[in-house]
């Protein structure tokens, strides 16, 4: 039986491991990154599919918005930064890109054009129109980042996406009808899997599923109970931060 420390995690390659060392020095906290100005954000672009929207409150100055899918159910995509290297950002059940405002902000001020958005009843359709979307307005490659049912359609839709890399934080194996685990699927990009092993929504062992078994620097499993988006607030935050970095920048320049 392994023994879980207060951050466990396996080294995802030589450059991700070196980031995630230094997230873990300064006596914990988290390392200054170097201040990058985002780009001004790139309006909505001309497929017909996307129609320019509303931006809603919750959003990052200087953002943009559209809607996508079925007049009468409608996904709301919501971006900014600018660049070539997008990043979509996949909510929890029953949530939407206010959740993400935090990490939107960041990750655009790293250079990245990152977007997120509202589920529809179709999710799948949900999280494919945002990548549309995305690309619609500049990004040559798309990585995914999402948790729990985010995380799970990030990764059983990460074929159908192209994407560059995912990364999953607490996704259950199986939801609404896909299945995200590792033995399904035939994507081979950068992925990693964050679980908090007491996490009560979803149980340690489902996320793991969704890790590849022959690749332990696929799974990062953390202390505590922390769930989806709660890693963001709690004592990991650091951690989970600089390994989506390097994770990031793997699939980005793999």
């Amino acid at each position: 039986m392994h023994r879980v420390v207060k951050v466990r995690s396996v080294v995802l390659g030589a450059g991700v491991g070196a980031l995630l060392l230094a997230g873990c020095t300064s006596q914990g906290e988290e390392p200054e990154p170097d201040a990058v100005a985002p780009e001004e954000t790139t309006s909505v672009g001309p497929s017909p599919a996307i129609r320019p929207a509303d931006v809603p409150d919750c959003a990052p100055e200087g953002s943009a918005a559209a809607a996508t899918g079925p007049e009468d159910d409608p996904t709301l995509v919501v971006w900014t930064g600018a660049g070539s290297k997008g990043v979509v950002l996949a909510p929890q059940n029953q949530a939407d890109y206010c959740q993400w405002t935090d990490e939107m902000t960041r990750l655009a001020g790293a250079g990245y054009l990152v977007a997120s958005f509202s589920w529809a009843d179709d999710s799948a359709s949900s999280l494919l129109g945002a990548v549309d979307a995305l690309r619609s307005v500049g990004a040559q490659d798309v990585a995914l980042v999402g948790a729990s049912k985010g995380g799970a359609f990030s990764a059983a839709l990460a074929d159908e996406a192209d994407a560059a890399a995912v990364v999953a934080l607490g996704p259950p194996a199986t939801f609404d009808g896909i299945d995200a685990s590792s033995e399904a699927s035939t994507y081979d990009g950068p992925l990693l899997v964050v679980a908090s092993t007491d996490d009560s929504q979803v149980s340690v062992d489902g996320s793991r599923e969704v890790a590849r078994a022959d690749d332990p620097s696929t799974f990062m499993e953390l202390s505590g109970g922390a769930h989806g988006v709660e890693l963001f607030d709690g004592e990991h935050a650091s951690h989970v931060r600089t390994a989506i970095d390097g994770v990031l920048a793997q699939g980005f320049t793999g």
